[in-house]
């Protein structure tokens, strides 16, 4: 294991975890391997997608893996620190090759619950009184995914009639998060929910020089821009908290005034996260997160409560 940071210290020593396994639940444990990765997580109803390269597999279990094994997980963080699942999901493609005569390496390119995303049909029947929840259940039972969060807006209230469910899953999510002032997404395997108003309920993850913030944020057309040491604590829908002196506020082009629009700094620093994307290599300089934030005013109405512009 390599170390980022402050080197005087194990606080920062890298650890790693990359596990493939049958549907069953037996695999192979790749930790110890010269690993690089590139994980993509966002607020939006396409799959996660992770991108992991290993080195210098014996050709036996590298023709083991592309027969036998359809998932993957891959845990991230630091031995005396924070260390977590990054992404969880079903082996898309397998590719092997060589550096040179000596160097080898296999890719392998998952995606996280995206059978379910893509093809996951409801057709079922509830009866009056049921709870967004119920809806939500039956949506996450055709995706074949749990829910891990579920939290409701304003629209939280009991059917007053039976309701027809039919069509893709993913359709009717997103009907329901319209309708309940909320945002879904798949992280993980798990369906969550997140009221427009709201985060994950957790503690905000302070970003600064001490904490692992590389860099200075920057105000983009897309958002709130950070970069920061790799850090699995932070998720889709996870507050963080940035000095606003820090955020470099974007350049207005006096030339085209139309064009001029850019997300909101908040108030008080607190940013939820839309994407997020870790990089790594665990014998490399690589151990980033790159996050894109907006802010949230939860004093304003739900389908207004996410800022992407001030």
């Amino acid at each position: 294991m390599s170390a980022v940071g402050n080197t005087g210290t194990s606080e920062w020593l890298r650890r790693c975890s990359l596990i493939v396994s049958d549907a069953a639940g037996n695999g192979l444990d790749l930790s110890q391997l010269h690993i690089q990765f590139k994980v993509g997580q966002s607020d939006l109803e396409t799959p996660n997608n992770a991108y992991i390269r290993v080195y210098n597999l014996s050709e036996k279990t590298s023709k083991q893996i592309q027969k036998e094994f359809t998932q993957v997980t891959l845990q991230a963080g630091y031995v005396n620190g924070a260390f977590g699942i990054i992404h969880s999901g079903t082996i898309k493609q397998i590719r092997r090759g060589k550096f040179n005569n000596m160097d080898t390496y296999l890719d392998i390119m998952a995606a996280d619950t995206d059978i379910g995303l893509n093809f996951g049909v409801v057709n079922k029947t509830l009866a009056a009184g049921a709870k967004p929840s119920d809806q939500a259940q039956v949506y996450a039972n055709a995706m074949q995914a749990p829910i891990g969060f579920q939290q409701y807006g304003v629209g939280d209230v009991a059917l007053i009639r039976g309701k027809v469910m039919y069509g893709m899953a993913r359709d009717g999510m997103r009907n329901l998060a319209r309708s309940t002032g909320t945002t879904w997404s798949v992280q993980n395997g798990k369906v969550v929910v997140i009221p427009l108003t709201g985060y994950l309920p957790s503690e905000a993850v302070v970003l600064n020089s001490r904490t692992g913030l590389i860099g200075l944020p920057e105000q983009t057309q897309e958002g709130i821009s950070a970069t920061c040491l790799l850090n699995p604590k932070i998720q889709i829908g996870t507050q963080v908290q940035i000095n606003n002196a820090d955020i470099q506020r974007a350049q207005v082009n006096i030339d085209y005034t139309a064009f001029n629009v850019f997300p909101s700094i908040a108030d008080d620093g607190f940013y939820r996260v839309l994407v997020c994307e870790h990089e790594g290599d665990t014998r490399g300089q690589p151990w980033y997160s790159k996050l894109v934030c907006l802010t949230v005013n939860p004093t304003v109405a739900p389908n207004k409560a996410v800022q992407p512009y001030g």
